[in-house]
């Protein structure tokens, strides 16, 4: 809040709505990685490539460097004060931090970029377009304690006096209003808040805090919002309070722009970047193609409203640019950790990871399961007293289904690599030609997507692994399972050709929105 505290020492990025901005990042760091993160705006890691992803973050390691194209006014095309940061807690608290000013009238001390005079035709007023449809949200911020695994004590020792957590007293979670009391409830397990949209939606969430203490907001990434209310971050000149105060509630808007295509968008709070987030107090939105249903994947329950890191993708056909997309499995894994010194030039070198490390609020240590009785060598295979999967999210898919999986770097003080075993996909998901990986690297508040076909090239079943491909961190107990079934299992239900039916996800486009084409993904200049 520049009000009340000045303007920051770190560089003030200033332009007019509509102006072309290269950010030229190169890391001078000789020991650590860091990730850049840009609120409100989204740029090409591709940068001529149409078929790039978009985001607005990236990981960035030592001597490394990139130009990273985007419009001042993102997406929205809105003037006001949006923050640029580094994505790990622990330096965005120390320090690397700026505001990006962002004018739609006139300055004395700012000249007009040629090719940009009429920049005030560009500047929106209205964040979603006329006949949106409207998806609408109740979300509370509560207390929670969270225990990572049930079967295990809260802390495993490791070296040199370090402690693995596995359970955290002081935890906090956002949950959907009408589920606030269950996930309160002792012995409950909560995921991280997902909640799913569609490309074009406006999507409303109203934030209630009921935290014993403390402020909370949401501030999310990958999506378009009018800085000046729904930021969720209190930035420069910016009027007003985006947080809530205990006790209060306040609504945000979010647009899901096509230009930001399928695509995952962190929700962060910045209520207390300090230790809510260390907490818990993270989550996501997943967009999905316009127009489609979301389905629980074992009872068929409509989800389109509701909260679930799993859910199957219903595609709506009648939309032109849906016609090569066929329905899906959507899962989300939230990964988080906080050990700053493992893999540094910290002496003696650590070999174990310390501090609350987990996804998605749980994790299946090593220690715990070798304690267990299991050897090595079967160390992922169903070998602990209690016979059942691991603490960890199981995925599960038929062979041959479309899977996405939306990888979050929920809060983090390392690079992490998400790696799925017998399985392959495209670095740029939309790219011809795109790297096939089957491992891939994320930073703190970076999201990235695998999406490919269960069981592989050949489509067989069986149970494949997820893990972090950090050994360190898998040892830890960042793995889980993805079972592929045969096709006849009904532990979940077929996708095959199902359609929507009768179901509303939001209130309805008009019949101009629902015929736009893909090119308006297109319409933000990142020359």
């Amino acid at each position: 809040d520049s009000k009340m505290h000045g303007e920051p020492a770190t560089p003030m990025l200033r332009a007019y709505v509509g102006d072309n901005i290269v950010f030229r990042l190169l890391h001078g760091m000789q020991n650590e990685t860091h990730t850049f993160v840009v609120s409100g705006h989204g740029y090409r890691p591709e940068r001529y490539d149409k078929d790039s992803r978009v985001t607005n973050t990236i990981h960035i390691g030592i001597a490394e460097r990139y130009d990273l194209a985007t419009t001042a006014g993102g997406y929205q095309g809105m003037a006001g004060d949006y923050l640029y940061y580094d994505g790990r807690t622990s330096k965005l608290s120390e320090g690397e931090w700026g505001i990006i000013r962002v004018h739609d009238e006139l300055q004395k001390d700012l000249k007009v970029l040629p090719g940009n005079e009429e920049f005030k035709k560009k500047v929106k007023k209205v964040l979603c377009p006329k006949g949106a449809p409207v998806k609408s949200f109740s979300v509370v911020a509560i207390d929670k304690e969270l225990q990572f695994n049930a079967n295990t004590e809260g802390e495993i020792e490791v070296d040199f006096e370090r402690k693995l957590l596995l359970a955290n007293a002081a935890g906090k979670i956002y949950a959907l209003e009408g589920e606030a009391k269950q996930a309160a409830e002792d012995g409950h397990m909560p995921h991280p808040l997902t909640l799913h949209a569609n490309i074009g939606d406006c999507i409303k969430i109203k934030l209630t805090n009921r935290l014993k203490a403390g402020n909370a907001s949401i501030h999310a990434n990958n999506i378009a919002f009018d800085p000046l209310t729904s930021q969720g971050i209190n930035v420069g000149n910016n009027p007003g309070d985006q947080t809530v105060a205990p006790g209060k509630s306040k609504n945000y808007e979010f647009f899901a722009d096509p230009g930001f295509k399928i695509n995952g968008s962190l929700i962060w709070d910045f209520g207390n970047l300090t230790t809510n987030l260390r907490d818990g107090m993270f989550g996501g939105i997943i967009i999905g193609p316009r127009g489609s249903v979301y389905r629980d994947p074992e009872t068929g329950k409509d989800i389109s409203l509701g909260n679930s890191w799993k859910a199957d993708v219903i595609i709506d056909k009648s939309y032109p640019e849906n016609a090569n997309i066929e329905n899906y499995r959507d899962f989300a894994l939230y990964f988080q950790d906080e050990d700053n010194i493992i893999g540094t030039s910290f002496m003696p070198y650590l070999q174990n990871v310390a501090g609350l490390t987990g996804v998605n609020y749980r994790l299946e240590p090593w220690l715990y399961r070798e304690d267990e009785g299991c050897e090595l060598g079967n160390m992922f295979t169903a070998c602990v007293a209690a016979d059942q999967d691991p603490a960890t999210p199981t995925l599960k898919a038929h062979a041959g289904d479309r899977v996405m999986i939306n990888i979050f770097g929920a809060h983090n003080e390392q690079n992490q690599m998400f790696n799925l075993d017998g399985h392959q996909w495209r670095r740029h998901m939309d790219q011809e030609g795109s790297d096939m990986i089957d491992a891939e690297q994320f930073g703190a508040g970076e999201y990235i997507q695998a999406y490919f076909n269960a069981g592989g090239t050949y489509k067989n079943p069986g149970t494949y692994l997820w893990f972090n491909a950090r050994t360190p961190y898998q040892q830890a107990g960042q793995w889980g399972y993805m079972k592929v079934l045969p096709s006849g299992d009904r532990s979940i239900l077929p996708l095959g050709k199902v359609k929507p039916k009768g179901v509303k996800t939001a209130s309805q486009p008009s019949e101009e929105e629902k015929s736009a084409s893909k090119a308006v993904s297109d319409r933000l200049s990142m020359r």
